[in-house]
């Protein structure tokens, strides 16, 4: 199979993934064991020091892929090649996407994407405990210490801190506001180590709520016996129905969002872990987040977890 990748101003995963290296305005092609990468003059000698296999320089990219992909079908990521570009290429070669493959293969994860996935998810686990609810006293304040120390560790956010507080934490996604930490605190965190995500999510009942801290123990639980139980599992959708079966058995209501999803090269992968998800779970790396959300406040528990497909481990 022939594979072209493009990396225009952002980072790509599939770019990433297959190139080793995040390189921007630059496509790579992937011909059997053999790998070219074309890039913009301005970033030739940093792909000759940093590339393992052939570097060429491009004025125009289309003009140049041209005379290697003349009259040949070629599979490539729908998702980052641009529609002008498709345009172009249509005209001198067959295109195939090939970016659902693409999300299907880096959903098994390979000993150094686990290793990186662990530091990301240990990072993410040291700065929520870091955490002083009395120095930050609002939400916004809470956003504030979780960014600044990730910027001390030399690290970036996997995505928008999620910090809510009492009838706040009803809502799964709510962005942080000003209002006073309360009596009950939800932090959605996490890190990127080497370009992979990490997601954890932790509440803090600061009332001492007896109610409270016994239903958050119910959602811990649920979590790990998840997590326990992915040996017996196969596939998306038996995750789906165990976690509906514990949240059921605890008396909690029906979850409004999936138990979980893959974590990776993006915050959101493969696998999917709804009720109708097909995709196999060996080798995955997830997030298995049990939650609740009531009309006065809500709770969830997330960890990061690595399954080799005969044990399953909290990152």
């Amino acid at each position: 199979m022939r594979l072209l990748l493009h990396r225009g101003n952002s980072f790509d995963p599939n770019f990433y993934y297959h190139a080793g290296l995040d390189m921007d305005h630059s496509f790579l092609l992937v011909e059997g064991g053999k790998r070219t990468l074309f890039v913009p003059k301005l970033n030739e000698a940093l792909a000759l020091a940093e590339f393992r296999g052939k570097v060429v320089v491009y004025d125009d990219a289309v003009k140049t892929l041209s005379k290697y992909l003349a009259g040949k079908t070629v599979h490539f990521d729908a998702n980052s090649l641009s529609a002008r570009n498709y345009m172009r290429l249509a005209k001198v070669c067959g295109l195939r996407d090939h970016s659902l493959g693409m999300a299907h293969a880096r959903a098994v994860k390979r000993p150094a994407e686990v290793a990186a996935i662990r530091k990301a998810a240990a990072h993410a686990r040291e700065i929520i405990e870091s955490l002083d609810f009395g120095e930050a006293k609002t939400e916004l304040g809470l956003r504030k210490q979780l960014l600044v120390a990730t910027a001390g560790l030399g690290l970036e956010p996997a995505f928008e801190p999620i910090v809510s507080t009492d009838a706040n934490t009803a809502y799964p996604h709510r962005e942080p506001t000003n209002k006073k930490l309360g009596s009950l605190v939800m932090v959605d965190y996490g890190v990127k180590y080497g370009h992979y995500h990490s997601d954890i999510t932790r509440c803090f009942i600061l009332d001492g709520d007896r109610r409270k801290k016994a239903e958050y123990a119910k959602l811990r639980e649920i979590c790990h016996s998840i997590v326990d139980a992915m040996p017996e599992l196969e596939k998306g959708r038996d995750v789906a129905a165990l976690a509906a079966k514990l949240m059921k058995r605890a008396n909690f209501p029906k979850m409004i969002h999936s138990v979980g999803h893959g974590v990776g090269l993006e915050i959101h992968e493969f696998p999917r872990l709804g009720l109708k998800s097909d995709d196999r779970i060996a080798g995955t790396a997830v997030a298995i987040e049990p939650a609740f959300y009531l009309g006065r406040y809500g709770m969830r528990y997330e960890e990061t977890v690595w399954f080799n497909g005969k044990k399953a481990l909290i990152l």
